[in-house]
């Protein structure tokens, strides 16, 4: 049955849950006018407007009832106390500069792209946000299905080296210091370092040991090496 979840601790708990765990949508979204913006899934490759499309946030379109309601259910010590909380977004309109849409509205610029909120259904387990007594109360029952609509975007100011692979940036700051206990992997280095067309657009955070130059290659690898390179000899 479908009803809005009236428990102040388990609204919560759900609406700080790691976007990893709800289908890449988050429960708080921080967005600022003007802000760069990654698009998170894919919603017309054939115009690039895709999973991991950077754009400039011009400006989110809300009902005025928005306005209206008490937002003290909502709000989160995180953020500053002028922060304006909006729990149905109609849309966001969105400048992607590499965007082939071709807008016949007078007042809509070709880049500017209405992104309209996406709509997933989630299983979460509830289980460490319960006490004991509701545990047994729902007998163990813990998991339950929640359905979450919000924009398939998220701030750009920051992005993994996974995100931006096949990406072109014009200025930026990289880390190239591997996680602590991190393999070493010399596609981590390699791939933020050559997003950039000149050395003079990239910077580097901070000293990195040389050893992420020089990793030991996989055995696998050698292995082909060493079969491509019997293969030549014998030609």
């Amino acid at each position: 049955r479908r009803h809005d979840i009236d428990n102040a601790e388990i609204r919560r708990f759900l609406l700080c849950l790691p976007d990893n765990k709800t289908e890449g949508l988050p429960g708080y979204l921080p967005i600022v006018p003007n802000m760069s913006v990654l698009i998170t899934h894919n919603i017309a490759t054939e115009l690039h407007i895709s999973n991991g499309s950077i754009g400039r946030l011009v400006k989110v379109v809300y009902e005025d009832e928005e306005q209206s309601y008490d937002a003290s259910a909502f709000s989160d010590s995180t953020f500053p106390s002028n922060t304006v909380y909006i729990r149905k977004p109609l849309y966001a309109l969105v400048q992607l500069p590499q965007c082939k849409l071709a807008s016949t509205l007078p007042d809509l610029q070709p880049t500017l792209v209405p992104i309209v909120p996406e709509q997933k259904t989630i299983k979460v387990d509830l289980k460490s946000c319960l006490s004991p007594a509701q545990k047994i109360l729902l007998q163990n029952k813990t998991t339950i299905t929640i359905i979450r609509c919000q924009l398939p975007i998220i701030p750009a100011y920051a992005m993994t080296t996974h995100k931006c692979q096949g990406k072109t940036l014009e200025s930026g700051v990289i880390d190239i210091v591997p996680p602590p206990h991190a393999k070493p992997d010399l596609a981590q280095t390699y791939v933020p370092i050559s997003r950039f067309t000149s050395l003079e657009a990239m910077a580097i955070l901070r000293p990195f040991p040389r050893s992420i130059l020089n990793p030991k290659h996989h055995p696998a690898m050698k292995a082909g090496l060493q079969r491509l390179q019997s293969i030549n000899s014998t030609d």
